[in-house]
């Protein structure tokens, strides 16, 4: 893996409040890497647009990106397919707490890990604040992939991960609906035999601004993704 790589930090907003200044003045101060901020967003008329550039007046790190489409996963692939970073790694836009863990995500990167996947459930890392039912379903379906398939991942629905370029060009997407992309791409990637790694990541539930996240009506889509690590623990089996 080549040193000085270049990195983009992509971050869906959706009528963000003003953490988001908190979030990437974090970020711009913090991260010692070659990157750039990619803010996607739905509609012009989005506020967080306003607070940005009131704070951040053309700041060369930040780019602007308008979603193909609405909605997070289309906001990450519309980020993914207008970068030409060599790899991307998804943040969310109220996570004012995480901006030190990116310095290690990049340099995971640079050790030669294609996917690299900030844990809530391995040592040093946790989940805070969340509802009782999303918690307990968040952490049973990840515990049952990670003990009954050969998927090496303990926190298997985290959205917020780094994916390299290189796998992202090889593979086409398909979720379309709620916050599953970064579940698939990592299904994909474990398919593929890409090299994963986990590191430790505090999950704070959103206490600024609305959650988009409807626990129930999302199930589905990440069930489909679910049974796919299974298929392929069953095809690395027999093969």
């Amino acid at each position: 893996m080549k040193k000085n790589n270049k990195f983009h930090i992509l971050i869906p907003v959706y009528n963000e409040k003003d953490v988001i200044i908190e979030v990437i003045n974090k970020i711009l101060t913090h991260v010692n890497f070659n990157f750039e901020i990619i803010i996607c967003y739905d509609f012009d008329e989005d506020k967080t647009l306003g607070i940005i550039n009131n704070h951040f007046h053309n700041n060369q790190k930040i780019k602007f990106v308008k979603n193909i489409s609405t909605g997070f996963n289309s906001a990450i692939i519309t980020g993914i397919k207008r970068s030409d970073a060599d790899a991307i790694l998804i943040y969310m836009a109220d996570d004012e707490v995480n901006y030190k863990l990116i310095n290690k995500i990049f340099e995971k990167f640079e050790e030669g890990y294609q996917v690299v996947c900030p844990s809530r459930f391995i040592p040093e890392g946790d989940m805070k604040g969340v509802p009782l039912l999303k918690g307990f379903l968040t952490k049973f379906a990840s515990f049952i992939i990670f003990n009954y398939s050969s998927f090496p991942i303990k926190d298997a629905t985290n959205s917020f991960r780094l994916f390299s370029q290189d796998l992202l060009n090889k593979i086409s997407f398909e979720s379309t609906k709620g916050f599953t992309l970064s579940f698939e791409i990592t299904a994909k990637a474990h398919r593929l035999n890409y090299s994963m790694i986990e590191v430790p990541h505090i999950w704070l539930e959103r206490t600024k601004g609305k959650s988009r996240f409807n626990l129930l009506y999302f199930i589905p889509f990440y069930l489909k993704w679910f049974f796919y690590i299974f298929k392929t623990s069953i095809f690395k089996i027999n093969k």
